[in-house]
């Protein structure tokens, strides 16, 4: 199975190329807004080592949750190249990688939210009093955050700081059986979003608005 991997929901980026059963290509970067500038060289690189002739089964693309801008930039740069190559699209839940036994994953969801991963891979926004109170009760919760951003939410320092990778998301996809894999294969692929999107609709359509 070969595949190409792009991880940018996270400021620390990364690119892998998983070929005949090993990864042949890596590639990492650091990138707030930018992963534009970052991305497609590193692409370039892996697409080159695999090949023109070589088939590309499925592209991965870490969906979040973490920069909608991060991986809608990976989305769309998957989609050139699903296309291209015939390859799959597949947008895997980042923090799949990270899930630990019995615990849950928190990041910043900013406007006094956090959103959190449960064990059973539900993803959800909750307050900070709700958060203090999984803490105090002995939940264990691990953060993709640095220890000082979850400064006084009792989550220990060794806790926090998790970040998912490109490879991450190759050894998912691996550990998956193949029912798993139809079923992630068939949804849109597209970000998870932590709250509903806000899209604006159109009053009046293209045609319509004078030029």
């Amino acid at each position: 199975m070969n595949l190409l991997a792009i991880e940018t929901s996270v400021p620390h980026a990364s690119l892998c190329l998983y070929r005949d059963g090993q990864f042949a290509a890596d590639a990492h970067w650091e990138a707030e807004r930018n992963h534009d500038e970052f991305l497609f060289p590193a692409l370039q690189r892996a697409l080159e080592e695999l090949g023109e002739c070589t088939a590309l089964d499925a592209v991965l693309v870490g969906a979040g949750p973490g920069s909608y801008g991060g991986v809608r930039v990976a989305l769309a740069a998957g989609v050139g190249v699903s296309l291209v190559r015939g390859a799959s699209l597949v947008a895997v839940p980042s923090w799949d990688q990270l899930a630990r036994d019995g615990a849950s994953i928190v990041s910043n969801a900013r406007r006094g939210g956090w959103t959190l991963r449960k064990p059973d891979g539900t993803i959800d926004v909750i307050n900070c009093n709700e958060l203090e109170r999984l803490a105090a009760a002995g939940t264990p919760i691990y953060s993709v955050e640095d220890a000082e951003c979850m400064r006084g939410t009792r989550i220990p320092a060794e806790r926090c700081g998790l970040q998912p990778t490109a490879r991450g998301l190759v050894e998912t996809w691996l550990g998956m059986d193949d029912a798993a894999r139809a079923a992630l294969a068939a949804k849109p692929a597209e970000p998870i979003y932590v709250r509903p999107p806000h899209i604006t609709n159109a009053h009046r359509k293209p045609w319509e608005i004078p030029h």
